[in-house]
């Protein structure tokens, strides 16, 4: 096990806040639980990342680099779904996967990830490429849980040609503690990507997102919204950055980060960047963090509501047009593994 330091601010604060990244005890996985699809038609064994992938850390990109790899190609004009589980065990805790997806011109994919496992000590450490060609579009909905001994790093890097599109939805409710990193490159006109997320941070955990998006190609258009809840003594810190280069006239991007805090002792740090070189766009970030409102809660409950019903029903109002937005396969999922995880607290006091 080593420390390193991973989803690193492309452009750097004060020294003395302690955000620019994130130090973290790392070991990398054993070759653990292999994947399973749900169909193999168009899945090989075999292949690489890219030599200019960007993930989390070299160390935790290197330590991809030696597991095992997938490759699934979606031809022109071709529509697919496609399902991929990982699941630790007793007998492997960790999970370890990387996979390269290339969706050519005009095709369509609509892809599931299942992580889950126990309560045994693992690294769950995950990485994917995607390449996008012309109208490509893909939709990616991830659910996580259980996981509760493991760090778990999910690496992704999109690259999108004209008039592509990606959609990522990812409920983060597993895991020790979760590291999120995600590159994402507009490089066509009118390219389109966005991010979602939806998590709930329990205990001592420790939840850490990175996104970044660089707008290059005219007129593109790029989302970051993550939503979520932060009990007991959880700590989340959002790292989002939108970065308009030069000759990307007419782009638009917006990005929000948004933490309900159920008690005192939770930590949440929201760090939205827009960088700019060109002038003909449009660069929109919004960050709030805060208690219920106990207003709101008193009027719900006046109205019959329990005090855990109350509060459920404001937390889900806040993250589920994401949990709608994913694949319908996991949306009863996510919503059944969201109130497990947060059930009230008796200790909770809401002052009138």
């Amino acid at each position: 096990m080593e420390e390193i330091r991973i989803n690193r601010l492309p452009l750097l604060t004060y020294r003395y806040l302690h955000t620019n990244d994130t130090p973290v005890q790392f070991e990398a996985p054993e070759r653990g639980s292999e994947p399973l699809f749900s169909d193999r038609t168009y899945v090989k064994e075999g292949g690489s990342l890219p030599e200019d992938f960007r993930g989390a850390s070299e160390e935790t990109v290197k330590a991809l680099k030696k597991g095992s790899h997938y490759t699934i190609t979606i031809p022109a004009h071709t529509k697919a779904e496609l399902t991929v589980s990982l699941t630790g065990s007793e007998e492997h805790p960790d999970t370890a996967g990387a996979f390269s997806f290339h969706l050519e011109e005009g095709a369509s994919l609509d892809l599931v990830y299942r992580i889950s496992g126990g309560k045994e000590k693992g690294t769950s450490l995950f990485g994917a490429y995607y390449r996008l060609d012309k109208e490509a579009k893909l939709k990616v909905s991830r659910v996580e849980s259980g996981l509760s001994g493991t760090d778990v790093y999910d690496q992704r890097h999109t690259v999108l040609g004209e008039r592509a599109k990606a959609d990522f939805s990812a409920a983060e409710l597993g895991g020790k503690d979760i590291y999120v990193h995600s590159y994402g490159l507009l490089e066509g006109k009118h390219a389109s990507m966005t991010e979602k997320a939806v998590y709930a941070g329990t205990g001592k955990q420790h939840l850490d997102f990175f996104y970044h998006i660089d707008h290059v190609g005219k007129k593109t258009h790029a989302e970051i919204d993550v939503k979520g809840a932060l009990d007991d003594e959880s700590k989340k810190i959002f790292r989002g950055t939108l970065d308009f280069k030069r000759g990307c006239s007419g782009s638009v991007g917006d990005e929000g980060d948004y933490a309900i805090q159920l008690a005192p002792k939770t930590k949440n740090i929201s760090l939205p960047l827009l960088l700019c070189t060109e002038d003909d766009v449009q660069g929109n970030h919004a960050s709030s963090a805060g208690q219920l409102d106990s207003n709101t809660i008193y009027f719900l409950m006046s109205r019959g509501f329990s005090l855990e019903e109350a509060r459920r029903i404001v937390i889900e109002a806040l993250i589920r047009p994401i949990i709608d937005g994913m694949d319908a396969s996991v949306q009863d999922e996510v919503i059944t593994e969201l109130r497990n995880k947060l059930d009230s607290k008796e200790n909770v006091n809401y002052e009138q």
